[in-house]
This record gives structure tokens, C-alpha cells and sequence, in this order.
């Protein structure tokens, strides 16, 4: 568990280094590596890669470096909301059309689906976060944004990952 904790941290900062993880409205990005994290995680953990997720947000947050809202505590409550969002959206996801969670039988459809669902409940908890934190942003695009970039983000390192492993299968 410890692993998946470190490696959403060095995806965080990989992603804030080429992206701005922070670069719309101040709170998303519209590629956020770490996602692939929540959905590897979930994929392999199922849903105990929560705690995962919130020792890595935490950590973020003692840093400096998860500074989305004014306040450790505030950082905390949010960090909490998506260390459970993403991970309980692809289970629901899983379980409304069917999926069996498992890494042996993955397609890229069910990958997909994955994918989208674990990015859909993390905007949702995101944006229910930082509501009962006292933000109000009226607007729909940075529930919008988070999810295309978790999305996104999530896609970007299963394509390096196939890329790295088409051209080492091509070297033996």
C-alpha cells in the first residue's frame, strides 16, 4: 500500500512539472497523471487503496504542494473526499454494468469504463468536497475539467506503459 501512496506522490509531481496540476480556476488540471494511480490501485487493491490515497494526499498537503484551498484542514477534507471518490466510482461503474474487477480478463472496453467511472467519482467528490468546505464555485467546468483530466491523465500513462512494453517486446 505504501507503494501505491509513493507512486501517486511521483506522478504528482511528474504531472505538475509538464502540467500545471493546478492550472484551471486554480484547482485541476486537464491531465492529471495520478489518476492512473486510483484506477491501478482499485484494479488491484479494489477499494483498500483508499488509505492509499489519503496518506499520499496528506502528504501532498504537509508539503505544500496539494494547495488548493486556504488551510490545512480544508486540504485534508478535500484530500479525503477523493481519496474515496475515484476508487468508489469504479466500483460502482463495476458493478451498474457488470464488470468483473480483475486484471486477468481486461480489455480495452472494460478499461475504459474503468477508467471513466473512477474519473467521474472522483469529480463528484471533488466538487461535494470542496461545497462542504465552504467553496462555492457556481460554475460546471471544474467538474468538468477534473474529469477530462483524470481521464486523460490516466490514459496518457496506459499509453506510454503499452508503448514501453510493445518496443521491449520488440527487443526480445
Amino acid at each position: 500500500m505504501a507503494g501505491f501512496a509513493l507512486l501517486y506522490i511521483a506522478m504528482y509531481f511528474l504531472s505538475d512539472l509538464f502540467i500545471d496540476n493546478q492550472s484551471v480556476f486554480g484547482l485541476a488540471s486537464l491531465v492529471f497523471l495520478p489518476a492512473f494511480v486510483r484506477l491501478l490501485g482499485f484494479m488491484i487493491l479494489r477499494l483498500w487503496i483508499m488509505p492509499a490515497l489519503f496518506i499520499a494526499t496528506g502528504l501532498l498537503v504537509a508539503s505544500g504542494a496539494y494547495d488548493v484551498a486556504p488551510g490545512y484542514e480544508t486540504e485534508l477534507i478535500i484530500g479525503a473526499f477523493t481519496a474515496v471518490g475515484g476508487p468508489l466510482g469504479a466500483y460502482l461503474t463495476s458493478r451498474l454494468i457488470g464488470l468483473e474487477i480483475t486484471l486477468n480478463n481486461l480489455t480495452p472496453m472494460r478499461l475504459l469504463w474503468m477508467s471513466v467511472g473512477c474519473s467521474l467519482g472522483n469529480a463528484v467528490f471533488y466538487r461535494l468536497s470542496l461545497e462542504l468546505s465552504g467553496i462555492h464555485l457556481y460554475s460546471t467546468p471544474i467538474g468538468t475539467t477534473i474529469f477530462i483530466g483524470d481521464v486523460v491523465g490516466t490514459w496518457v500513462i496506459i499509453y506510454i506503459l503499452k508503448g514501453a512494453l510493445t518496443s521491449l517486446g520488440r527487443r526480445l
